[in-house]
């Protein structure tokens, strides 16, 4: 949810930006282009504007991830990076027929074999970060917990939850088969937990839920709930 609200928030900050009106809401943004603007290039960098910076937030997520090695922020971070790169790679896939890089690739007039070498690299990109994802989660998975029952507990059971949790918050704008969609990717995940040697020094206090993961969704879901009503943006 927080990727997504940066996500759709930069595409309505940039429209506001280059002069565009627009409504945001909580999965896409609306534009109001007038035809003077509508045959610039306004649209397309509009829309590339906000898978870029969540790969920046991705990028950041990552590094500081690296640093917080054993501390209390290391799993959101490491959420935060897949999300974040995840997301702009994710927006690659549909380079060849919709989405926020199709208007780009128009604009740009690259050819329809080139757009679907983009999509393919965008699925591979994703599946790959994906897989990182896995083998990094298994790090959570208690020592005196099996390899099968592990990956269904720190991968399965968060993403068809998390997932199933998204979807209700999101209601009416939440396209559920699209999100669910979206989650097939953690199969990549999945696969990663099981054939990854493990470390078995891992305890269960690290799975201990922080007063700020509590104040992170609360403040998550309440902006979602307002981008759901729609929120006017005029420059």
């Amino acid at each position: 949810m927080v990727t997504t609200i940066v996500h759709e928030l930069t595409h309505a900050v940039m429209a506001y930006l280059l002069g565009v009106r627009s409504t945001l809401f909580n999965y896409d943004v609306d534009l109001h282009l007038t035809e003077a603007q509508a045959a610039t290039n306004r649209p397309a960098v509009i829309g590339i504007a906000g898978p870029l910076v969540c790969l920046g937030l991705g990028m950041l997520g990552w590094l500081a991830f690296r640093r917080a090695r054993g501390s209390a922020v290391e799993l959101p971070l490491l959420y935060l990076s897949v999300f974040g790169i995840g997301t702009f790679f994710g927006n690659l896939t549909s380079a060849s027929f919709a989405g926020d890089f199709s208007a780009a690739a128009v604009a740009l007039g690259l050819p329809i074999g080139v757009r679907y070498a983009i999509s393919l690299t965008g699925v591979l990109a994703v599946a790959t970060i994906h897989f990182w994802g896995g083998r990094q989660l298994l790090r959570w998975v208690p020592a005196d917990v099996g390899r099968v029952i592990g990956m269904l507990g720190i991968i399965a059971v968060p993403v068809v939850l998390g997932t199933t949790i998204v979807v209700v918050v999101n209601q009416p704008r939440a396209a559920a088969a699209v999100r669910f969609g979206e989650a097939l990717f953690w199969l990549f995940a999945a696969v990663a937990a099981l054939v990854t040697r493990r470390h078995l020094q891992n305890s269960r206090e690290r799975l201990g839920l922080q007063w700020l993961d509590a104040a992170v969704i609360l403040v998550a879901v309440l902006m979602v709930r307002v981008m759901v009503r729609g929120i006017p943006l005029a420059p």
